[in-house]
Formats: C-alpha cells, structure tokens, sequence
C-alpha cells in the first residue's frame, strides 16, 4: 500500500474531510447503512485517521502510515500498524471488515480481499466502498492522478465490474449496494445526500456488502 504521501501529508488528507463535509457525510452514511446487521467485532483496513471507522464504531483499525495512525488514536480508535495484504490477525477473528476508499491505494487488492475473507468468521462480512472508474468523480481523480496530484497519482480506480470480477475471484458474494453521490459533481456546490440502497448508474460511490462464498 502507498504510504509516503500519507505520512508527508497526513494533514492535507485529514482536512478534506472538513472541507468536503456534505461529501463525506454522504458516504459514511452509505458506508452505516451497509454496516447494519453486520456481526462484531469489525477490522477497518487502511483506517487513515479513523474518519469512518470513529464514528462507525470500528473496533480496530489497521494502516502501514504512522502519521495516520497517531490521528486515529487519538480520537480514540483501537489501532494496529500493519497492511491489508498482510493481516496480523488470526482466521475467523472478525465478524466485519472495512475497506473504505483504500482499494485503489493497495499494491495488490486480489491479496488483501484475500485477507479479509481470511480473517473474517463464516457468517461475516466485508463492507467496500469506492469510487468507480468510470464515474463523473472516478474521471474527475483520474485527471487530478494526470497533473500529478499528491494523493491521486498513486491511486488505481476500477470499475465496477472489475471490483466484482476481484470480490469473485477471491471468494465473496456480493449481497448489497449502496449508492450515493449521485447528484453531487466535481466543481459544484455540494450537498448531504441521502444514500440509495441499489446500484445507480450515476453515482460516484458506492458501497458493496459482501459475504463470504461457500467454498470459502
């Protein structure tokens, strides 16, 4: 996973989400409704500085970035220096976990879902947000990545088919989705959306709940 510009730029990366409030509430609250129901305890992977996994109520939050982590502890978050790829954590020892965001910064996502289902109980769950390639703010970050953005340039966005073809391949079963940023577009004022609980051709986040295949 990327971690230089996260620890160069942790500040930067914790004040978008003061700057984009309307945007941030949005997703975590298509991120909560994903969550409900789903069993405890819950991992975050790639936790940041804990700005889902606080208010969610995350039990424990891993990333590789030690700026990032020193955030997230100190606004109370349970916190473990490790990588998605790379769980230090048992099998079966979660009955959630989260990658918000985090997909397209991973060095090898088919790894890390792989490690999520690891250590995920046989009744859990995976809750994924991202935003699709192939979206208004999926072109919009992919641009930003071409001028060389400080976050952005290091980003892989994926559609949403090749998010399903990657949760396949590594033994999830997509259940439910969530989307919003729908009526939200890069350069206009932005606005709390209230999330749609299905797929939208035209939304620019969208969570997926996923449980564990059978052969898994």
């Amino acid at each position: 996973m990327v971690i230089q510009p996260f620890e160069k730029y942790w500040s930067d990366y914790d004040e978008w989400y003061e700057k984009h409030r309307e945007l941030y509430l949005s997703e975590l609250k298509a991120v909560e409704i994903a969550s409900r129901g789903i069993p405890r305890p819950w991992l975050e992977v790639g936790v940041g500085t804990g700005r889902f996994a606080v208010p969610l109520g995350i039990d424990i939050g891993v990333d590789p970035s030690d700026a990032m982590l020193a955030i997230a502890t100190r606004r109370g978050l349970r916190t473990v220096k490790a990588r998605g790829e790379n769980l230090p954590f048992p099998s079966g020892s979660f009955g959630g976990v989260f990658i918000i965001i985090t997909l397209c910064f991973l060095d090898n996502p088919a790894q890390a879902l792989h490690e999520a289902n690891r250590v995920l109980t046989p009744t859990g769950r995976l809750v994924l947000g991202f935003v699709p390639a192939d979206s208004t703010w999926g072109y919009y970050y992919r641009e930003l990545a071409k001028r060389g953005h400080k976050f952005y340039k290091y980003a892989n966005f994926y559609t949403l088919n090749q998010v399903e073809e990657l949760l396949e391949t590594t033994e999830f079963k997509s259940e439910l989705y969530v989307s919003t940023l729908v009526r939200n577009k890069p350069g206009k004022p932005e606005t709390l959306e209230e999330p749609i609980i299905s797929l939208h051709e035209d939304a620019g986040f969208i969570v997926i709940r996923a449980r564990k295949s059978p052969s898994s």
